[in-house]
């Protein structure tokens, strides 16, 4: 199989520890591979620059919290230098990446490999990589993780593209990674047999992927039963707080009874809400916590 260029993820200069990192890439066609790369930190950070290698196109840049003035520099390696207003009012950073890159996925013998390099210079408590497969692309091998590197990766489909991601915790600072996917297009004269074929290899898929989520872009489930092993301590504690006062509580009610910071239970929230399980209503000086799934 044909190694691609490899591309590299560096984050940040400075090495400040992340809260969360995320990687997602969508491969649009055998050059195009659409970007969305997010960093939170549990602080307020004044300055970030963040670079990878290789020319980047139609780069899009978004704070969360903190405004900020951010400047991209496009050379052998595309640089995002973003200086943060105000950044002491705010107790989470939070920046969104969107880009294009020309990841060139030559192939042998109809087997394409996509591949990704990841440095790590500084801790980070939560990495998730997810990888999103052209539409009727699918894995070179029946047993999905000889398709892909590390081994321990899982895959899922949304029914239009076959995914494989990657959740860790606790990255260590030098703790460097290195992920590849191989995958394949049907022949052009298979017709309806391939259909058949990728259709029951989705099937499967979902079937294999029910317990799955991601805090930000994975697709919400349909049972709280099958979220609930698969959350942090902490995610679980206010999980159950609110679903013991009926799924819809007042926030103080929940720092309250979790003995959990302010600022602990705000960023819980936060990443609840990202993922489409509670919704926030802001009610005078707090907010109203509501399950949008039933538990």
């Amino acid at each position: 199989m044909f190694l691609l260029a490899l591309n590299c993820f560096i984050w940040p200069a400075n090495a400040l520890n992340l809260d969360y990192y995320g990687i997602e890439s969508m491969i649009q066609d055998e050059k195009t591979v659409f970007n969305l790369v997010t960093l939170t930190f549990n602080s307020s950070v004044e300055n970030l620059e963040y670079k990878f290698k290789g020319r980047a196109s139609d780069v899009k840049v978004e704070s969360k919290y903190a405004p900020a003035d951010c400047e991209t520099k496009v050379t052998d390696v595309t640089t995002v230098a973003c200086t943060f207003v105000n950044f002491r009012n705010y107790d989470i950073t939070k920046v969104e990446l969107r880009f294009e890159t020309e990841d060139v996925a030559k192939k042998t013998e109809g087997v394409y490999e996509f591949n990704r390099f990841v440095p790590m210079e500084g801790v980070t408590s939560r990495f998730f990589n997810i990888v999103y497969l052209p539409q009727a692309a699918t894995l070179v091998t029946d047993i999905s993780n000889e398709s892909f590197t590390p081994k321990n990766g899982m895959t899922l489909s949304d029914g239009k593209h076959i995914m494989v991601y990657w959740d860790r915790e606790n990255v260590e600072n030098g703790e460097d990674m290195y992920f590849s996917v191989a995958y394949r297009f049907p022949p052009p004269n298979m017709g309806g047999i391939w259909d058949i074929g990728i259709t029951v290899v989705i099937a499967v898929i979902i079937i294999a992927s029910l317990g799955v989520f991601y805090i930000r872009t994975t697709r919400k489930q349909d049972s709280m039963k099958v979220l609930m092993p698969l959350m942090k301590g902490d995610e679980k504690v206010v999980i159950n707080i609110i679903s013991k006062h009926g799924g819809s509580v007042n926030q103080k009610v929940i720092v309250r009874e979790s003995d959990f910071s302010k600022a602990k239970v705000s960023r819980t929230i936060s990443g609840l809400k990202e993922r489409g399980i509670v919704d926030v209503l802001p009610m005078g000086r707090t907010n109203k916590i509501t399950l949008k799934i039933k538990k």
